[in-house]
């Protein structure tokens, strides 16, 4: 497997020339902001560049490329894989009749009997994330790894684009099928957030909004909570998610608050929230979310990949502000510099979470993938 990476910047164009050589990629990954995607020269060069390579594109909260976190650029990878197959399919939201048949048809149309993980990255607005990964895994064997995330612009939460071998438009998904058994696939996920607060039951939701807690206005506690930050919602949600935990209690989804409804007194996630659960709220602690980010490359156990994509949270990304980068150099310190280095913040994270076999939806995590092809 072989790995060449090329950045584009808005005012400057390419800040390393593109150029093919003897290498011909079979996968190239574009990252960028939402507006430098908009610009149609970005696809048209990459495609005249790579005539050959499937390109998959998908909208940003930031770029991430090597050690560095940018904004406003396009982030080029572009792959060999010597000993896999690939299959890229690209479909639009509106052809199904909800998210979960979205997620069903990608496992319908990739699934074979060599398939080993399928990428997936979503349109960030319009796809409920919960319900896609439900339709994925619903038919999907326990041994097939699914990673990727939902592509954002910048926390504008206005319109992401996604796309493959075209121009990125919204309301895509697109789907990345990589068969045979050369592929060494491994992915971690973890947080960082400080629990606190008591646990409380979610006694009435519907999907991704909350309506009560024990029994009382959901918004009502989580003002209490914030305090004086209060004034600030929604904006200042970002500093401080839910935490659904799990029936062990050690197992956690993370998930951010969209926004509010003053007059309904109700809170919109980015996830759905299941009545019945137990949640607990969340806070910023800057140090353990730099921490998170190293956990989820040790859960990875690979020593020597080829290819590291980190898909990260925008929420992560506000709050670490100018330590943003600081994160992704945890990562890469600990694979070192034998691997190439790629990826993105978003609307939601993919990956299954820690002792499981099947993805989940995200918030607020650091999600790594890694790929190493074997002899």
């Amino acid at each position: 497997m072989q790995v060449k990476q090329h950045l584009w910047s808005e005012g400057k164009g390419w800040l390393d020339p593109l150029s093919i050589a003897d290498f011909k990629p079979n996968l190239v990954l574009a990252f960028g902001g939402v507006d430098a995607l908009a610009n149609d020269n970005v696809y048209g060069e990459i495609r005249k560049m790579y005539p050959d390579a499937e390109v998959v594109m998908a909208s940003t909260a930031g770029e991430i490329h090597g050690e560095e976190v940018h904004d406003h650029t396009v982030s080029v990878s572009a792959c060999r894989f010597d000993k896999t197959r690939l299959r890229v399919i690209d479909s639009d939201v509106n052809d199904c009749a909800s998210s979960y048949d979205c997620g069903l048809s990608i496992t319908e149309d990739l699934y074979a009997a060599d398939l080993c993980h399928i990428m997936v990255l979503s349109d960030g607005i319009s796809v409920n994330g919960d319900d896609l990964v439900r339709g994925i895994n619903s038919q999907l064997p326990d041994h097939v790894v699914v990673t990727g995330g939902l592509a954002a612009d910048a926390g504008r939460f206005t319109k992401t684009l996604v796309g493959a071998n075209k121009n990125p438009q919204s309301n895509r998904i697109v789907a990345i099928g990589f068969y045979g058994d050369k592929l060494r696939i491994t992915h971690g996920s973890h947080g960082g957030w400080d629990l606190f607060g008591p646990v409380r039951q979610v006694t009435k939701a519907t999907d991704n909004v909350l309506y009560e807690l024990d029994g009382e206005n959901a918004l009502s506690i989580y003002k209490r909570y914030l305090g004086p930050r209060a004034s600030e919602l929604p904006g200042s949600a970002l500093l401080f998610p839910l935490c659904i935990l799990g029936d062990d209690n050690q197992s956690q989804l993370v998930r951010t608050i969209l926004s509010i409804d003053e007059e309904a007194g109700t809170l919109r996630f980015a996830g759905n929230i299941p009545e019945g659960a137990q949640v607990q709220f969340m806070m910023a602690n800057f140090d353990r979310l730099i921490d998170g980010a190293a956990r989820a490359a040790e859960q990875s156990q690979d020593q020597s990949p080829e290819l590291v994509i980190m898909v990260s949270c925008v929420g992560r990304k506000i709050v670490l502000d100018q330590r943003i980068e600081e994160e992704v150099e945890s990562v890469c310190q600990y694979f070192g510099a034998g691997a190439a280095y790629t990826g993105f913040y978003s609307n939601g994270e993919i990956s299954p979470q820690l002792g499981s076999t099947q993805c989940s939806l995200h918030n607020q995590t650091m999600t790594i993938t890694t790929y190493h092809e074997i002899e």
